[in-house]
């Protein structure tokens, strides 16, 4: 289960209690010309919120039931190293039927500020993953094609493919909706039982080709930034210690 890899701190909620309204994850997935960004939201409230900042306070912490930025780091670093090696024993994304095309470039991560300050103090947390993926074999011929996703059963999907990308049919969405603005294809529904999510679609013989997706990057505790066209993986860990290159440094 993707929710077994995706955040350690789950791992806790399975045994303690069972993922429930207070606890959300969303799948935003844009597809490109020859990349792939997914990124996942997590929100934790009420108890399950408490039961999360706790289990850093203890596990990652020094036990003074509040968490600092250290200890926010340990977490985004732990965090980060735990799905980048998931990803990489068991690939996501699947082009045509295949993964040897896919290629996982880097694993990013917005830790909410709302895990900063007392244990106790109990608000909303909203966590940000983004992994970003270099397809070997671009997007770019126009027939019948089809990408798949694995994902976690019950969770909310949206996917974006540029326009000149013709949807043909979809597999393993449930509650599937398709929609068109004026800059992409829309994909919303949820992952199926299978977990797998695959669209079947075709380009535009004339366009023959999706548009880049643009790289993303964060500020420590603050909002995402759009770069386009830019390699930047700015981290918890970079922001706090530059000094010291902990870019998937791993802290245990």
């Amino acid at each position: 289960m993707r929710s077994l890899l995706l955040v350690f701190s789950v791992l806790i909620f399975l045994m303690v209690l069972p993922v429930n309204a207070a606890f959300t994850w969303e799948n935003n997935i844009t597809v490109g010309y020859d990349t792939v960004q997914w990124m996942y939201t997590e929100t934790y409230t009420e108890g399950n919120a408490l039961l999360y900042k706790d289990y850093i306070d203890m596990s990652l912490g020094n036990q003074d039931h509040f968490i600092s930025a250290w200890e926010v780091l340990k977490a985004d670093v732990k965090t980060r190293s735990t799905l980048e090696n998931s990803i990489h024993e068991n690939m996501d994304v699947i082009i045509n039927g295949s993964s040897q095309s896919v290629v996982l470039t880097d694993v990013s991560s917005l830790m909410s500020s709302e895990l900063l300050g007392p244990v106790a103090q109990v608000e909303a947390i909203r966590n940000l993953y983004t992994t970003n993926y270099h397809l070997v074999d671009p997007l770019s011929e126009p027939c019948d094609s089809s990408i798949s996703f694995i994902g976690e059963k019950g969770t909310p999907l949206l996917i974006n493919m540029s326009n000149g990308t013709y949807v043909d049919s979809t597999e393993g969405i449930d509650n599937v909706s398709i929609s068109t603005d004026q800059e992409s294809i829309i994909i919303r529904g949820i992952f199926g039982s299978t977990d797998k999510a695959t669209v079947y679609f075709h380009l535009d013989e004339i366009q023959g080709a999706v548009s880049p997706v643009e790289r993303v990057t964060y500020n420590i505790l603050g909002d995402a930034i759009s770069i386009d066209g830019k390699e930047q993986n700015s981290s918890l860990a970079e922001r706090i210690l530059p000094s010291l290159g902990m870019n998937n440094a791993r802290i245990d």
